[in-house]
Parts: C-alpha cells; structure tokens; sequence
C-alpha cells in the first residue's frame, strides 16, 4: 500500500499529528508556551489554567518523544480511524489523554513530584489509541506483529521505566490510565463498529 493510500481519509488522525507538531514548534521556540500549554502537577495551578488538562497531551519537547508517540498514533490511529470513524478516533484520544491527565494530579504528590515543574506528553493518548485498537482486532497484523504483542510490550516496557526510573515516575501511572481508558472504551466500541 503506497503512503497516498494509507493516508487517504484519515482526517482524525492527521489533525492529531498535526497539532502535535504546531504544538511541538511552539514549545520548541516560545519561551511563554511551556507556561501556557504544559500541566503543572498542582490543582491551585491547574485551576487558573484548566485547558492544560487537554494541551499539554499535544505537547512534547524532545523531538524523540513527537516521533515516538506520533509513530503509535500513525500506525493505531489511521487503523482505528477505518474500522470506526472521524470521531471515534478523536474522542478516544482526547478521553484517554485527559484521564492521563487526572491521574498526574492525583500521582504527583504521591511520588514528590516538585508542583512547580510541569507535566509534557501525548503517550497516555498515544496508548489510549493503542488500547482501543487492540480490543476490537487483538490478532490484526500491525508491522508484523499481532496487536495484543505491541499492547503488551507498551505496558511491560511503561512498567520497566516506572520501577526502574524514577524520574519518569509520574508519567508511568498516566500511560497506564491510557491504556485503561483505551481498553474501555475498545470495549464499548465493540457492539457498534466489530461484527
């Protein structure tokens, strides 16, 4: 299947990649958009700005993590996007990343995260797309590879990284809220979109 093909009417998914990466570039040369666009771990912060819960999982500043989260997004999403829809695709990030969200207010006090240092990521979104993809097709071939194997190697490898660094301490707990959420409403999609 050429790129033109792949791509072809997956409108959800490439608005999520591209402002992804429009928030990528801001983050990347604005000094004031990490400030606006990132969650700060605390709620007194965060009720001042409540749209962080929803920017800050557009949001990376390492051009590693845009290309690691926007490669799970490519290949879930666009496969998520065609065996539901538009909305389907959109809700399941945006549902998925905002749990991801919740969940680093309720962790970080819990693991010492400092409040006065924000939050920045797309994965428990990214994994959300994941998530749901796999409860409908749990032995569809993704890049060789059956979907359940790619669902379980994101959640033994996110496990790894929370046991074994702390300093991503935070974001481990959120990826696998995503997850959850993607599960969930895999679960839910069921009935309407899988025969």
């Amino acid at each position: 299947m050429n790129g033109e093909n792949y791509f072809s009417a997956a409108y959800g998914t490439l608005a999520i990649i591209s402002a992804n990466i429009l928030f990528f570039i801001l983050l990347n040369n604005f000094s004031w958009a990490a400030e606006a666009f990132l969650l700060y771990p605390d709620i007194s912060i965060m009720i001042n700005r409540p749209w962080t819960l929803l920017t800050v999982f557009f949001s990376h500043e390492l051009s590693i993590h845009l290309l690691l989260n926007m490669f799970l997004v490519i290949v879930f999403g666009i496969r998520l996007e065609r065996i539901t829809n538009v909305k389907t695709v959109l809700f399941t990030y945006f549902i998925c990343g905002f749990f991801g969200s919740l969940s680093i207010l309720l962790t970080a006090p819990l693991v010492g995260w400092n409040p006065s240092v924000p939050t920045v990521g797309a994965s428990a979104a990214a994994f959300g797309l994941v998530a749901a993809f796999t409860f409908l097709q749990t032995d569809a071939k993704v890049l060789q590879s059956k979907a359940k194997y790619w669902l379980i190697a994101l959640f033994a490898a996110n496990a790894m990284i929370t046991l074994f660094s702390p300093s991503v301490s935070i974001g481990g707990p959120a990826h696998a809220v995503g997850i959850a959420a993607g599960l969930a409403y895999g679960y839910l999609y069921k009935n309407q979109f899988v025969n």
